[in-house]
């Protein structure tokens, strides 16, 4: 039977119940403040990030896994017996972690399939999670691949951030750039489209915010549903509620940003990540 190893970047923000149960490998981004540079959910969790973030004079940084990196994770499945490799990863747009996959992958002895998610946090966990229960049932790389493609094509981000400084010093901001410059206080609801951050619906407080992200959540048939988060509790128990009495909310995976998204999006943001039901008014 054929055994075939899902791969994929810190960013995606798997619950590590899930990498545990699925068997999935992560393979870490960095995280740099000034001359130290940690790895992200490896020596740096979410609460340490904020922590450091709260008393730091320079804005944090992020760099890619090297090539070397994910070649070392491929080179592990193999020795585990794998005999072929789904490797997924963040928006090439939005970093260079997809660079590094392809070049790890270049002459390797087995079977290595690269894929862009075009987006971050469940937007890539939930290919990811798709490909490995249907690698855990023994099927092939191409089927395995064919799935994930799917749900990519079905997956969308909608989230709000604090400020947009995050994102602008970082080079994130992408086509949401129109916003630099607008009034104060504006509490910005961004979408991923294309790979690139662009500007969905501009809400003046969090509440709003917040609602604007119900609202779109309501709007098609969702298969999977996450919620990511970092520092506010009682935001995300509000949007909790709100997405409850549409989608059951046991099934709602939730999951908190780490340092790595964290240095681009800054403290206190929060998204939806949906998967559209096949078939229903969001197929594609």
């Amino acid at each position: 039977m054929a055994s075939v190893k899902v791969i994929t970047d810190s960013t995606s923000d798997l619950p590590g119940e899930m990498v545990e149960r699925l068997g999935i490998s992560v393979v870490p981004l960095n995280v740099h403040f000034g001359d130290e540079t940690f790895l992200d959910g490896v020596e740096m969790t979410s609460d340490e990030f904020l922590q450091r973030l709260s008393t730091a004079r320079q804005m944090p940084r992020t760099s890619q896994p090297s090539p070397e990196a994910f070649r070392r994770s491929y080179a592990d499945a193999a020795a585990a017996g794998a005999d072929g490799i789904l490797c997924i990863t963040i928006s090439s747009k939005l970093s260079g972690t997809y660079n590094s996959a392809l070049l790890g992958a270049r002459d390797f002895p087995l079977p290595v399939r690269v894929l862009d998610s075009g987006s971050a946090s469940m937007g890539i966990g939930f290919p990811a999670q798709a490909a490995a229960e249907a690698a855990s049932s023994g099927a092939s790389l191409d089927e395995v691949e064919r799935i994930a493609r799917d749900v990519i094509g079905r997956t969308d981000i909608l989230f709000y951030v604090d400020t947009l400084e995050y994102l602008q010093r970082n080079g994130r901001i992408g086509r949401a750039a129109s916003l630099v410059g607008s009034i104060l206080n504006v509490k910005p609801v961004l979408t991923v489209a294309e790979g690139e951050v662009e500007q969905y619906q501009r809400t003046r407080t969090r509440g709003k915010a917040i609602q604007a992200l119900l609202d779109w959540t309501r709007q098609k048939p969702r298969e999977r549903l996450s919620v990511m988060w970092s520092e506010n509790e009682g935001d995300l128990n509000r949007l909790l509620e709100g997405l409850s009495e549409s989608f059951p909310r046991e099934q709602i995976v939730l999951v908190r940003y780490g340092p790595v998204l964290g240095a681009h999006v800054g403290p206190g943001a929060m998204g939806v990540i949906a998967v559209d039901t096949p078939g229903g008014d969001g197929s594609r």
